[in-house]
């Protein structure tokens, strides 16, 4: 959602176009998409669970009243293109659109590209990823460009704010910061696992900034008032920019959002890609962001407390000095809407032209 809402807002920004999401009411886009001001419409369909069972059929009926329902509103909207971004409700519009002959956008934020989007990619007029490494896995793609992974401005505004950060969020700043979090809905393994290995580690030297999710963190919260040292525990942030600015080392999941704000703010990490992620996108992710700072990267079933803790001792000490180019993160968001900006006004004029006679 926040890599398609940064770009949304570029693109009103620059033509003041009308911009409808499609969603579902069970994610946390409606209150996303709502609080940024744009319409939202919704589908019913739920991602494939590709291992068939009785649920198949379920999903195949949702999956069949979304897909009429897409067509309900690409015949009441009459857009002008559809840009995909991922995930089985690109494969329902992107479906409709090339039905229609809606010309058709899409960007990728994993490193490995997901099914749908490889799908939707064939029928595009471009390609936007956010890596190079990400070219090889759209094979017979047409103008497939890197632009990077686009990131909010409130997050990217705290890097090199680390004093700053640590004073707002009243932390000690001579401490060594850990950041914990497991995605937008938390993660219950990272959560126990990081808990359970500060009992191994020492507590004079460290702080904790811990985004447990809704379920655990009341959880959390109980258990971290027994530890002597800084604990600030959140269900979530909107804005998680000063928790990065402010931390030496994260724990988190391999999502492609997390994996280039890591990348942005050069934060060494120690990453537990999500098993049960489909075609392990977030392997991909964690593999490449390896290749450009410090990072860890363990298996779930790998996971225990002690050998968490080990590793957070020698990623506490281990500081981060490639070099790195991010600039171009500054700018994907920019850089997508303009391309698609262009190209339809090129468009609008070239069936200007045609009916005039010019």
């Amino acid at each position: 959602m926040f890599p398609s809402l940064c770009i949304a807002l570029e693109i009103q920004k620059r033509v003041g176009w009308d911009i409808i999401f499609l969603g579902t009411k069970r994610g946390m886009e409606k209150e996303l998409v709502h609080g940024s001001g744009f319409k939202m419409v919704y589908l019913v369909a739920r991602g494939w669970n590709r291992r068939f069972g009785w649920h198949f059929f379920r999903l195949l009926g949702e999956n069949l009243l979304g897909f009429l329902l897409g067509g309900w509103y690409f015949f009441r909207y009459r857009p002008r293109a559809f840009l995909a971004m991922g995930s089985y409700l690109s494969l329902l519009g992107g479906l409709w659109a090339r039905f229609l002959r809606v010309p058709i956008y899409v960007h990728e934020q994993n490193v490995y590209p997901g099914l749908a989007n490889r799908i939707v990619a064939r029928w595009a007029r471009k390609v936007f990823v956010s890596t190079q490494e990400t070219v090889s896995y759209l094979t017979g793609c047409k103008r497939v460009k890197v632009a990077g992974n686009p990131l909010r401005k409130e997050v990217m505004d705290w890097k090199g704010k680390r004093e700053e950060a640590r004073k707002e969020l009243g932390l000690k700043p001579e401490r060594r910061t850990v950041l914990v979090m497991g995605g937008s809905r938390g993660s219950a393994i990272i959560n126990e696992s990081f808990l359970q290995a500060l009992h191994f580690l020492d507590g004079d030297t460290i702080q904790v900034i811990h985004l447990t999710g809704k379920e655990n963190f009341v959880q959390v919260q109980e258990k971290a008032q027994k530890f002597p040292f800084p604990y600030l525990v959140y269900s979530f942030l909107s804005h998680p920019g000063i928790a990065y600015a402010a931390s030496d080392l994260a724990i988190c999941r391999a999502g492609a959002n997390t994996v280039f704000e890591l990348f942005f703010f050069g934060l060494p990490s120690i990453l537990v890609p999500y098993a049960e992620a489909t075609e392990s996108h977030q392997v991909y992710n964690a593999l490449w962001l390896q290749k450009q700072q410090p990072v860890e990267i363990v298996e779930e079933r790998e996971l225990t407390p002690s050998i968490l803790a080990e590793k957070i001792r020698r990623m506490l000490d281990w500081e981060n000095s490639r070099s790195r180019d991010i600039q171009y993160l500054k700018d994907a968001a920019s850089i997508v809407a303009q391309e698609i900006v262009e190209d339809i006004l090129r468009e609008r004029r070239k069936n200007i032209d045609s009916k005039t006679g010019y």
